[in-house]
């Protein structure tokens, strides 16, 4: 026994100094796993006390004040069973390096990394050319600022391409290129492509202290430094949309992200509970259970999104992540292929976590052959622009881009019957070309369409007719603004409860509701701006702006529905049917779940095993249909 917990030990050590490095060999669920195995097996291992490495070589700095790791959880019940009736402040993950700022009279005093708690690296030098850090603050305060130093998307490759002229190593990713950055003992400048963001402060010396972590984080903003998109947390529903949102980013790839943090808004309550040798009780990490494969490319097609972003996507020999079989994995962009010398034959590392899209993480071997970079749009054959990191298709009219502003529309008004195929012919018969165009539709010009029979033209009418009512927040959706997904507008309404007084917030006032950072309200406040015509004309052809119905305060307000693995309709059919009962369709198990839908009761996915465990009724649609009718028909009785 005492072998096999130093052998894991010895391992776990070996992928600290490695993601320490900047060169992790395994994905952050492998490793947490890892340390878990020996939590099991030797609870008061020294290793598990710690929570980074021991730095050798470099200028070292004491901490004043041990930098712990946090408590991790990949299961929602978990999460919020720590989290109880505690309001709670969610903020973003950022996957990046620890940093901690020494403050005094005012002036930057010392910048170190964490090192292994106790000890970290003096780097103070290489902080000088972040940006994001400033030398000089307006608080004389004795204080220390705690952050994360990352390497957003679009300056990885200003980096990459500056590295290359160096004739340094290539990087291997945003996630792991700072530690790189941080190790390095010449060419400190290539700092300045880093970017830092402020979790924590604590103060040295006496005088009055926040009593919130919201008043706490006010104080960082005030004091010039960036945040990791906080929100104030108030109930269960709120920490489940805010999980939903930080999966869109995560998603979106700006910045790397891979979770979110929660922290007691009380500090007297963080405080009265105290911390570990490893975290703070009052922290907690929330991430999505990631698995990683090896994967061979066989092709690599570009799709044109209806933003006019060419992505590319790899068509790989299928693997399972997930109990999934994975076909296709985004290449994220063109400056990706272009860096790791993508292309046919290549193996690569993917990862799948929460259930999203597959991504691309590294190259295990490269391929043979030239790389195939389109410079003409592969739908409209416009010459295509390089904002540096993407292509971009700048003809508005692009089928492409049609298309999938259709699509999504689609998707948001929960169209039944309404294929991409039907899309296709409806737009090379020359029927549609916009959203509004779907509400001009006839009867007979639908009959048109191939295989179109007279039964299934009235039933696709019909359908179409119904979808012109929508809640606020699947209409601002369906306009396809990016950044803008649905727990983006659920977050805004709050603030400006109709459509008008949405579109009337100005880049500042969206800025001013939690979560949102600049950048991000003056994307959203450009894409309303833009959308205003499309909005009119939706109207005109009679498109509802619907407030929630009556039955949202009926015996079904309050129920919570998760969807396992495909069903006969689209998810958005039954998120449609769900939410007009006045119930909620959310991504994650919890203790709260009412029921979760699934067509194979044997399913062994994670939301099914997760429903077992919490011991949540599986049901099937049928189930889920006749609940909902009974419900409605209890309402209408009373």
């Amino acid at each position: 026994m005492r072998a096999e917990i130093d052998q894991l030990a010895a391992k776990i050590e070996a992928h600290r100094r490695a993601y320490a490095q900047g060169e992790p060999l395994i994905s952050d669920f492998e490793y947490d796993a890892l340390e878990e195995q020996l939590r099991q097996l030797d609870p008061q291992h020294a290793l598990l006390q710690q929570p980074g490495v021991a730095v050798t070589g470099a200028a070292k700095a004491t901490h004043a004040v041990p930098m712990l790791s946090l408590q991790k959880t990949y299961r929602v019940d978990e999460l919020l069973s720590w989290i109880g009736a505690r309001e709670v402040v969610g903020t973003l993950k950022i996957d990046g390096n620890s940093l901690s700022l020494v403050y005094q009279y005012g002036k930057l005093q010392v910048a170190k990394t964490r090192g292994d708690g106790q000890r970290g690296e003096n780097v103070t030098a290489k902080s000088r050319y972040i940006d994001a850090i400033p030398a000089q603050i307006t608080d004389d305060r004795h204080l220390e600022i705690r952050g994360e130093l990352c390497c957003e998307t679009a300056s990885f490759f200003a980096l990459a391409a500056e590295m290359e002229t160096l004739a340094l190593p290539r990087p291997l990713s945003p996630r792991n290129v700072v530690a790189g950055l941080l190790g390095r003992k010449e060419h400190h400048q290539l700092a300045r492509h880093v970017s830092f963001v402020a979790c924590d402060l604590l103060y040295h010396d006496d005088g009055a202290l926040p009593t919130t972590e919201m008043d706490k984080l006010a104080i960082l903003t005030a004091l010039g430094f960036a945040l990791p998109q906080p929100q104030l947390l108030t109930s269960t529903v709120a920490v489940e949309a805010y999980l939903e949102q930080v999966r869109e980013k995560i998603a979106a790839d700006d910045i790397p992200l891979d979770g979110a943090v929660f922290s007691f808004n009380s500090l007297a309550q963080a405080r009265a509970l105290g911390n570990t040798t490893h975290h703070p009780r009052g922290r907690m990490a929330f991430k999505w259970q990631g698995e990683t494969a090896v994967a061979k490319i066989d092709d690599i097609v570009w799709d044109t999104s209806r933003f006019g972003i060419v992505t590319p996507v790899a068509e790989i020999e299928p693997v399972f992540l997930n109990k999934a079989s994975i076909r296709r994995v985004t290449l994220h962009n063109f400056a990706n292929v272009k860096l790791y010398k993508l292309k046919r034959g290549s193996e690569i590392k993917i990862v799948r976590s929460g259930e999203v899209i597959p991504k691309f993480l590294s190259v295990v071997r490269e391929g043979e052959g030239e790389l195939a970079i389109p410079t003409s749009c592969p739908s409209c054959k416009t010459a295509l622009a390089d904002d540096g990191v993407r292509l971009l298709c700048t003809n508005r009219d692009c089928p492409a881009r049609q298309l999938r502003a259709l699509l999504n529309w689609v998707k948001c008004a929960a169209i039944r019957d309404l294929s991409e195929k039907r899309l296709t012919a409806m737009m090379a018969l020359g029927l549609v070309q916009s959203i509004p165009d779907l509400y001009r539709l006839t009867r007979d010009d639908l009959l048109r369409l191939p295989r179109m029979g007279e039964r299934l033209a009235s039933r696709l009418h019909a359908a179409i007719a119904a979808s012109k009512k929508l809640p606020p927040e699947r209409l601002l959706s369906g306009l396809g603004i990016r950044g803008g997904g649905r727990a983006t507008w659920l977050v805004l309404l709050q603030v400006a409860p109709t459509i008008e007084a949405l579109f009337a917030l100005s880049a500042a006032e969206i800025s001013a509701a939690e979560g949102f950072a600049e950048k991000s309200a003056q994307q959203i406040h450009q894409g309303l701006q833009a959308r205003r015509a499309l909005l009119d004309e939706l109207l005109a052809v009679g498109v509802e702006v619907i407030a929630p119905p009556p039955s949202q305060s009926g015996r079904r307000s309050g129920d919570k529905y998760v969807i396992s693995g495909a069903l006969s309709q689209p998810r958005a059919f039954y998120q449609k049917l769900i939410e007009e009962h006045g119930a909620t369709l959310t991504t994650s198990v919890s203790a709260n779940t009412t029921a979760v839908v699934t067509a194979d009761s044997n399913s062994t996915s994670s939301k099914v095993n997760a429903a077992r465990r919490l011991k949540i009724p599986l049901i099937s649609e049928q189930d889920l249909l006749l609940c909902l009718e009974e419900n409605a028909q209890k309402n209408k009785n009373t």
